[in-house]
């Protein structure tokens, strides 16, 4: 282990190609902007790695030196911490350049911003991936996530996925609006190396409608008890999972979450994640009141998926949250440690049908 030193987890060995032509190491949004850019105007050209990984280490030393990035400034995820001796490998890459996609989510950046879906060119990533394959940069040990848009649309999606697949790379996730059944991704569940998440974002038709703008509720949910049906348990037991995403004052209800999560079971799924709208929290980072009501209904979130006895995860934004509120309300601190304990709770009769 190296000596303790401030940095972050994204900049010690992650890479992400961004849908806005762009490259760097993470995709957090901070109040002051975020997403440190390495490239810009990025469409797949293939990159020098030994200069990328000497500018990594200079921003290090920035950091080090109590300074950072620009787009770094205020991002809670800056630490001192003791990290792992940084090899010219990444522990994680993220793959989320497209903006095609065949739903239109309220809360999905693509559609708000014209200009993001006017001025973005997708490109084909398997030059730049191969060549990461084979100067081993991305390695069997790397983990991927494939992000979008949708990208089962794109053309070159398959060969993408068994490019991947084919190299030996053994985590590879996929998350998809799973509108679309892609036999590509039930191959890579069945060898164990594929997992996907599917968004659903509501526990009901009439809210999946108006949160996503079409009516494939019944689609969806097949897609997804069927991929389920193909999980290797014998390699992967969290390949198909679920993920709700809170929109204050649309979807942010203990019905919805609980319809949700008992959806979820039903279709066999192997675990539910809980997200909060990302574009909402980087504009209302002082909305104590709501930020408060969204901490509520992450535990219960986590109470109901431990009585559903299913395995849950609650995703850094809504760690982000709770940091930042705890910020501003000092009077009353909430430990954070709830979102990642996962006590089994007591089961009773009163609990099915009182929450």
């Amino acid at each position: 282990m190296s000596d303790t030193y401030r940095s972050c987890h994204s900049i010690e060995g992650e890479l992400f190609f961004n849908h806005l032509n762009k490259v760097g190491y993470c995709c957090m949004l901070t109040p002051n902007g975020g997403q440190p850019v390495l490239y810009e105007n990025y469409q797949g050209e293939l990159i020098d790695w030994d200069t990328f990984f000497v500018r990594r280490d200079e921003h290090i030393e920035l950091m080090k030196k109590g300074s950072s990035l620009p787009a770094c400034k205020d991002c809670l995820w800056i630490k001192d911490a003791k990290w792992d001796v940084r090899k010219k490998e990444f522990r994680y890459v993220l793959l989320n350049i497209w903006v095609k996609c065949n739903l239109y989510c309220i809360y999905c950046s693509n559609h708000k911003d014209k200009n993001v879906l006017n001025n973005t060119k997708e490109y084909n990533l398997i030059p730049v991936i191969r060549d990461m394959i084979e100067k081993k940069v991305l390695t069997e040990n790397t983990k991927v996530d494939i992000a979008g848009g949708e990208a089962t649309l794109d053309s070159h999606f398959n060969e993408l996925l068994f490019l991947l697949i084919d190299s030996g790379v053994k985590n590879i996730n996929i998350n998809t609006n799973a509108t679309i059944f892609s036999k590509s991704i039930v191959e890579g569940i069945k060898q164990g190396v594929v997992s996907l998440i599917s968004s659903v974002d509501s526990g009901t038709p009439k809210k999946f409608e108006y949160i996503k703008k079409k009516n494939l509720w019944n689609n969806v949910w097949q897609n997804i008890s069927e991929y389920s049906n193909n999980i290797n348990y014998k390699i992967n037991n969290n390949s198909v999972r679920t993920k709700f995403i809170i929109i204050p004052n649309i979807n942010s209800s203990k019905s919805e979450i609980f319809k949700f999560i008992l959806k979820s079971k039903k279709a066999n799924v192997s675990g539910v994640i809980l997200n909060i709208d990302l574009h909402w929290l980087r504009q209302n980072y002082d909305d104590k009141k709501t930020m408060l009501d969204v901490i509520n209904l992450t535990k219960y979130f986590i109470k109901i998926a431990n009585i559903f006895d299913i395995d849950w995860q609650i995703w850094a934004h809504i760690e982000d949250l709770i940091k930042r509120y705890n910020m501003i309300e000092k009077s009353s601190q909430i430990d954070i440690n709830f979102i990642f304990e996962k006590k089994k709770a007591k089961k009773t009769i009163l609990d099915k049908f009182f929450f």
